[in-house]
């Protein structure tokens, strides 16, 4: 066995955090996005036996 010490691995550099948590943000955007426009979201929807029923909103 040698008795030199083993050299440190490179340290990461400073922003290597910052990058990643930057990495996942653009990705859950791109995917909400994605989700939005291939149809995943639908907004409210009034059925037709309803429209002449009032409404069931509380009064403020």
């Amino acid at each position: 066995m040698s008795t030199e010490p083993r050299p440190r691995p490179p340290a990461r550099d400073c922003d290597h955090r910052v990058t990643v948590i930057a990495a996942l943000l653009l990705a859950a955007c791109a995917a909400a996005l994605a989700y939005v426009l291939l149809g995943g979201h639908h907004g409210p929807v009034e059925c037709e036996s309803d429209a002449g029923a009032p409404s069931r909103a509380v009064p403020a």
